[in-house]
């Protein structure tokens, strides 16, 4: 099987981004405290399936959020599963003050990949473990309206992810005919504390990005079966309002910051 290099968040996200286009004609602000879905629905159509929720996965020889990793293969997009049967996320109960209901993402352990080896004797062909990467997310097409700041605001603390298991919440913009990824924002959830706490995204959308895609959503990679779980809540994404001054200001600020991020993150 052909490997594909990997250096930046460019090509992992190329494939899921440019088949999962949104049928809107504009970015609109977008809130979700999953109170009003049902747990463990499984397959979909579902609540989170409903609501626009789609998934992707990709397999990766090592660890793609330590260096440089080979893309074994990739597969979707799919509508969110709710829970199991074949899911890579469900609204979960019972996790705290955040109200009755939470989201619980995690990785694919619906593929068996993450556990083939160890490859005995070295001269039988055989897969080793993969590392299987699940992004769930929501996607948007961006108008002329658009310019600005957007922010993806979420709480989230940690569930059951262990060593060796990487989780992020990240936004990004892809070019919509050749899928390049134009700007990202990407927050390590990996080492979040046990309690629940209140993190947010801003990405700055400029003009040369009408027509291409917007996309936000959450990560979760594991291997060999290892806990990946985070728990989100009370999600929100909406333009964050500027006063002029600050715009002129604040615009230059975000796109270096934003490039700043991009340059040091292998993966979303």
């Amino acid at each position: 099987m052909k490997k594909l290099r990997m250096f930046s968040t460019v090509s992992a996200c190329l494939i899921a981004a440019c088949l999962s286009t949104s049928t809107s004609a504009a970015v609109t602000a977008y809130a979700q405290d999953f109170e009003a879905m049902t747990p463990s629905q499984g397959y979909p159509p579902n609540d989170l399936s409903a609501d626009g929720w789609k998934i992707y996965g990709f397999a990766w020889d090592t660890n793609p959020y330590t260096g440089p990793a080979n893309l074994e293969y990739d597969y979707g997009p799919f509508d969110a599963a709710n829970g199991d049967p074949g899911s890579i996320q469900g609204v979960a109960t019972g996790e705290g003050s955040q109200g009755d209901n939470a989201l619980n993402k995690y990785s694919d352990y619906n593929n068996t990949d993450q556990s083939q080896g160890p490859c005995d004797p070295p001269s039988v062909p055989c897969v080793p473990n993969l590392y299987i990467q699940a992004i769930t997310f929501q996607t948007q097409t961006i108008a002329a309206g658009d310019a600005g700041v957007w922010r993806f605001a979420y709480d989230a603390k940690i569930g059951n992810l262990v060593a060796d298991s990487s989780a992020s919440a990240y936004i990004q913009t892809l070019d919509s005919t050749f899928g390049f990824q134009k700007a990202v924002v990407v927050n390590d959830s990996t080492n979040l504390p046990i309690e629940w706490g209140r993190y947010s995204l801003d990405l700055l959308i400029d003009s040369t990005m009408v027509g291409d895609i917007l996309q936000f959503g959450f990560s979760a990679t594991s291997t060999a079966y290892r806990g990946s779980g985070v728990f989100y809540d009370n999600l929100s994404f909406s333009q964050v309002p500027l006063p002029g001054a600050v715009w002129l200001f604040g615009s230059g600020l975000i796109g270096l910051v934003g490039v700043a991020r991009k340059r040091k993150s292998n993966l979303i």
